[in-house]
């Protein structure tokens, strides 16, 4: 089997001289940088399969030459893991922002380090890419996964899971996207937690984009879990709004024509799909 080939850019030496050193135990050619700039003359020169990029860099930082490589259609589908020692929820937004598929914090475990990019190297080449935020199967995965129910003639049923649109819209639009994928990681651990715990191991769930999230099982199984995920979920999102807003049920917002609107908290709610 051909090797997969990894660079690792970061300005400390020790961290790059412990990854080649996990990797190339592993069995994977690793290929090294100290800076941006040489980071991404050597991913011009060598096409690794996968990088891994410091954020804080001299010449270029990680954040820059994450965004530089989306920007190139060459470069548009390599898988890219930022390690660094910022633990922030806004520094993971960003990395996702400027196209990063997962974000490491330092310390690292070498063996969580390994795993993610084993990961990310299997997803690249069956093509299913999970959502950038909750990590759940995405749209590729849920369509496969429709396609292979069908073949095997099997009884099932769609569900959409989705926050109401608008009042989602106006909780991003007040809060942020930080504040906003919050809500989402919430609404993903909630139901995965609810799940596993019913013991239903034939209940597919994934999460299509934006609010939207899907269930692919048996009607009736999924129609018993169904209001325990809307009960759980919509207990735990007003807990994500200040106090004054969750004491009134309502946020304030203006129309195009700037007339004053009352926009509901957000709703967790649920529709068979057509």
């Amino acid at each position: 089997m051909e090797r997969k080939k990894i660079l690792v850019a970061d300005d400390n030496r020790n961290i790059v001289e412990l990854v080649k050193m996990e990797f190339e135990i592993l069995d994977y050619d690793v290929v090294t940088a100290y800076d941006g700039e040489e980071a991404l003359k050597k991913i011009e020169k060598e096409n690794p399969d996968l990088v891994i990029l410091d954020v804080m860099m001299p010449k270029m930082n990680g954040f820059d030459l994450c965004m530089k490589l989306r920007d190139n259609p060459t470069y548009k589908d390599l898988p890219i893991v930022m390690l660094t020692a910022k633990g922030q929820e806004k520094d993971k937004f960003w990395g996702r922002q400027v196209g990063a598929d997962e974000y490491v914090t330092k310390p690292f475990e070498p063996e969580v380090l390994e795993q993610i990019v084993h990961n990310l190297l299997e997803q690249k080449k069956s093509g299913e890419i999970p959502h950038p935020v909750t990590k759940l199967p995405g749209y590729v995965t849920v369509e496969k996964e429709i396609k292979l129910r069908k073949a095997g003639n099997e009884d099932f049923t769609v569900y959409n899971l989705y926050f109401e649109p608008e009042s989602f819209e106006v909780y991003a639009r007040k809060y942020g996207n930080i504040k906003s994928d919050e809500i989402l990681k919430i609404a993903g651990n909630v139901i995965m937690d609810i799940i596993k715990r019913s013991g239903d191991n034939r209940t597919f769930f994934g999460h299509l984009g934006d609010n939207t999230f899907i269930m692919i099982g048996n009607k009736v199984n999924i129609e018993k879990l169904i209001p325990t995920i809307k009960e759980e979920v919509n207990s735990l999102i007003p807990l994500k709004y200040d106090d004054e807003d969750r004491k009134r049920g309502f946020i304030f917002s203006r129309t195009i024509n700037g007339e004053p609107l009352k926009i509901p908290l957000i709703k967790f709610v649920t529709a068979v799909r057509e």
